[in-house]
């Protein structure tokens, strides 16, 4: 029987060299890079500085496993670290003689066993998690499962800052994983690895089924003209909305068109907060396109039936060049309003429209309409009651 100190959880840094089994390539190069890329992790703060015995060592051939026992940040430290110090080692070399890498976080468990030479190693889910994590990527990627990257978000905000949603992915055996990407200006890959990317249709279905079993009490969404020349809007969307259903909404699904061109989701400078301000993970992508974005964020308590008063709220930034905006209603709608703010002195004339989705056709709103004025900033905001699914209002200016 299994002895219970057999299972082990630890904090993985998994680490592949690029290339580096290539059959063209020397024997003599390729233990040249080997020993290169294992002196680069050796000479990293965050490894000399952990004990021994708090780190699980698992050779891979042309690269490695490391397995922290403690410290949830101490392998995206060593990612960071480690990328670092290759930059230095290959400057000055030729393409022949430069290292480069792709690495694989996870938080998970593994079990000790005993090997052909009877001895004590390790292996298990942990360890091929992020094994296959690091498989999605290229060169330069370091990339994270949710489940470590979340455990990082609540040790510091500083994380929530380089550490980026990219998609969903299949693994083997039908594994779904939302993959996160750490990267910023002097390490990471900001491009999205394409393979292993998936669309999900459980989202679409989520989508359909919200339609037939949610309604929203009262929508606020509010445009802001943040410069005049780029005409980028500050969008902000709230929602109060009430299940219908007895079943619990743990996931609400999100869709942003765009009239630019934004080669990730992160572009968007994206923030969702529910009714308490605490601000919700994205749980799935479903579409990262250059001018569509179609994502679903998480509850941290469903809404129930009995919640008439929940809420959340979605912030994101987008140039709107084309001077339009236009919502098409998804779900039955109790109210309505449309807040548009922007410089008094800004040759900005807004007028609003009904449109026709089957013939296109558009005719003047009579939406009851507040004219304000606030520091220098006009405000407009018209008001709507009892919009039905499929009605869709568009703003130009």
């Amino acid at each position: 029987m299994e002895r219970e100190t057999d299972l082990i959880h630890a904090n993985f840094f998994f680490v592949d060299g690029i290339g580096l089994s290539d059959p063209m390539m020397s024997t003599k190069t390729q233990l040249k890079k080997i020993e290169a890329l294992h002196n680069c992790v050796r000479n990293c703060k965050t490894y000399f500085e952990t004990p021994s015995e708090q780190v699980l060592k698992i050779p891979t051939g042309d690269g490695m496993c490391l397995g922290f026992l403690q410290g949830i940040d101490r392998p995206i430290r060593l990612a960071m670290e480690m990328q670092e110090k290759l930059e230095k080692y290959n400057k000055g070399k030729i393409p022949s003689e430069i290292i480069q890498v792709r690495i694989g976080i996870h938080s998970g468990n593994c079990f000790t066993f005993t090997d052909i030479d009877g001895n004590q190693n390790v292996w298990g889910p942990g360890i091929i998690i992020a094994k296959r994590i690091m498989d999605l990527g290229e060169t330069g990627h370091i990339l994270l499962s949710r489940r470590i990257t979340e455990d990082l978000f609540e040790l510091s905000d500083e994380y929530s800052s380089f550490i980026k949603p990219i998609g969903d992915y299949e693994l083997k055996h039908n594994i779904s994983l939302l993959v996160y990407s750490a990267y910023g200006e002097d390490f990471g890959n900001p491009y999205t690895p394409q393979s292993g990317l998936v669309q999900h249709s459980r989202l679409k279905e989520e989508n359909s089924r919200l339609q037939n079993t949610t309604m929203y009490q009262h929508v606020i969404a509010r445009l802001d003209v943040i410069d005049d020349d780029s005409m980028l809007i500050h969008h902000k969307r709230t929602y109060q909305i009430k299940n219908l259903t007895d079943d619990p909404i743990k996931y609400v699904l999100h869709g942003i068109a765009t009239d630019v061109e934004k080669k990730s989701i992160n572009d968007l400078n994206l923030r969702t907060f529910d009714d308490s301000g605490k601000q919700m993970r994205i749980s799935s992508i479903n579409l990262d396109k250059p001018f569509c974005k179609e994502f679903s964020t998480e509850f941290e308590t469903p809404i129930t039936k009995d919640d008439s008063n929940r809420r959340y709220t979605l912030e994101y930034d987008v140039e709107e060049p084309e001077r339009f905006f236009e919502n098409a209603f998804q779900v039955n709608c109790k109210r309505f309003d449309l807040e548009f703010s922007f410089k008094n002195n800004s040759k900005i004339m807004p007028v609003l429209f009904e449109v026709n989705q089957e013939t296109e056709q558009k005719r003047e709103s009579q939406a009851r309409k507040n004219i304000a004025e606030y520091d220098g900033h006009a405000k407009i905001t018209w008001t709507f009651e009892d919009m039905v699914k499929g009605r869709t209002i568009r703003l130009e200016w």
